[in-house]
């Protein structure tokens, strides 16, 4: 896997990002990918089981999800609100047509041996210079004086717009606007764009369904009657002729994350998190569909932006690249937990 990481220096490393070219290959064996590393410059620790390599203690990464607040009014020059061909309502794809957003808490997940535990990340707030320009995850110390930035290892935007369109996905922020409505994944040059919600798959008999916000897979989860079916994946996207046994679901973090933010209160995103819905990799909260999301064509889509960050920043150190975790390591242990882990068990 190429990996590029921003080399800007600590005072300009806003906005430094991993950049990876595409998620593992789903072929059969590619997990041995992960054996042999040393955890230890990162404070993880990887232990072998029944399904591969899984991430144990000390895996942790930082994330924050925010509500956009839409304008579905008219727009300029009497047009519209942006519709699909089959006249549901979509996310608008101009910057000034998103209002202010409902930021959230930032939040930690560690991994621990039972699994994973959400905690508010004090010591890190979000950071949005204005409208229309790229917000951050930032650290700031007791004053609110800004002292790092963690590196972004994922985002994405995440709606749903009617009961036949539960859920639509694309990998980055919305919000900065230049956003459309694609048919296909190659079409999506230098623009950002929607798709369904895809699950993929490891050809390794563990029927885990991998999320994912770039129109990879299939709009179908890997085995019956999985226990996250309709609380976090839609109904539609069920399997009844699957002759398989759900192993849970996983995948890409800010796609998976989003799916659990619907089921807060409108600008309470962060509700979900605070009241562990989502603890020891397990939905431990509503098994029912969310209930404050659009049901009709006519109602307004609700949509959230994800951002999640590698833990590479060492509390009371300067944001340098002497004193920071190893980027490289924090990533491949958050990709083993994304991809060659369970992040949402079966009840």
């Amino acid at each position: 896997m190429s990996l590029f990481i921003g080399s800007k220096s600590a005072s300009s490393r806003q906005g430094s990002h991993i950049y990876r070219d595409k998620h593992p290959s789903f072929s059969h064996g590619s997990r041995n990918k992960y054996r042999g590393r040393d955890p230890k410059v990162s404070g993880a620790t990887l232990v072998e089981n029944e399904a591969g390599d899984r991430p144990l203690t000390g895996t942790s990464f930082l994330f924050v999800v925010n509500e956009l607040n839409n304008n579905y009014e008219a727009q300029t020059h009497g047009s519209e609100p942006l519709r699909d061909q089959w006249l549901n309502f979509m996310p608008p794809e101009r910057a000034e047509e998103y209002l202010d957003e409902w930021p959230g808490m930032v939040f930690r997940y560690l991994q621990e041996p039972q699994g994973g535990v959400i905690t508010p990340a004090d010591e890190y707030r979000w950071y949005r210079p204005g409208r229309g320009h790229e917000g951050h995850i930032v650290r700031v110390d007791t004053a609110g004086n800004i002292t790092g930035h963690p590196i972004i290892c994922r985002q994405a935007t995440i709606f749903s717009c009617s009961n036949h369109l539960p859920v639509i996905v694309g990998p980055g922020d919305a919000s900065l606007g230049n956003s459309r409505v694609v048919r296909h994944v190659l079409d999506s040059d230098n623009m950002f764009y929607w798709s369904l919600l895809h699950i993929s798959r490891w050809d390794d008999g563990s029927n885990i369904s991998y999320v994912n916000s770039e129109g990879r897979g299939v709009p179908s989860v890997v085995g019956r009657n999985p226990s996250w079916i309709p609380s976090l994946v839609p109904q539609v996207y069920s399997n009844p002729n699957a002759n398989l046994v759900s192993g849970g679901l996983s995948g890409d973090l800010s796609v998976l994350i989003g799916l659990m933010a619907f089921h807060s209160r409108v600008g309470r995103a962060s509700d979900v998190f605070i009241s562990q819905k989502w603890h020891h990799n397990r939905w431990i909260g509503s098994q029912h569909a969310p209930t404050h999301v659009p049901r009709t064509q006519e109602e307004n889509p609700r949509g959230f932006f994800v951002q999640v960050c590698l833990d590479n920043l060492v509390r009371g150190l300067e944001d340098s690249g002497e004193n920071n975790i190893r980027a490289e390591d924090c990533l491949q242990h958050v990709l083993a937990l994304e991809w060659h882990s369970v992040l949402v068990r079966e009840n």
